[in-house]
């Protein structure tokens, strides 16, 4: 039996805090001067603006919003996360099949990139909310 990654445990316990809705733990999981790159060009800086997005996702799906793991590839600089997020809204579901590149500093993450497929995201949460979403983050930077 092999053990697992330190950088693997990181990504791990970083999803369990969000899927548990423990949003400071999942804060904690960040650097402070993290980088989220997602998508539809929205750039989000900083550990406790990743965790304000992923607040108002979780917010704007009722609570629903999960992300299913389903396997982490990492070394000593860096993580890849595949996994399914899932949500309800509005009597609509969504399914979307992501790939997460993290860059960890340490044991905390210092920036990722997420790659998802932004048609499913636009149909599920609308395109003028993702938008908007985006327009929020780009006014605070």
């Amino acid at each position: 039996m092999t053990s697992n990654h330190p950088s693997e445990l990181v990504i791990r316990q970083t999803y369990d805090a969000l899927n548990r809705g423990d949003l400071a733990a999942f804060v904690s999981m960040w650097t402070p001067d993290a980088v989220l790159h997602g998508g539809s060009g929205v750039t989000v800086a900083g550990a406790d603006e990743i965790g304000r997005l992923l607040g108002q996702l979780r917010e704007a799906t009722g609570g629903t919003l999960r992300w299913e793991l389903h396997d982490v590839l990492a070394n000593d600089e860096h993580a890849v996360a595949l996994h399914v997020t899932r949500a309800e809204l509005g009597g609509r579901s969504l399914e979307d099949r992501v790939v997460y590149v993290f860059h960890l500093r340490g044991d905390r993450i210092a920036e990722a990139w997420f790659h998802g497929d932004p048609r499913v995201q636009a149909d599920f949460y609308g395109a003028q909310q993702i938008a908007d979403l985006g327009e929020s983050f780009r006014a605070a930077e």
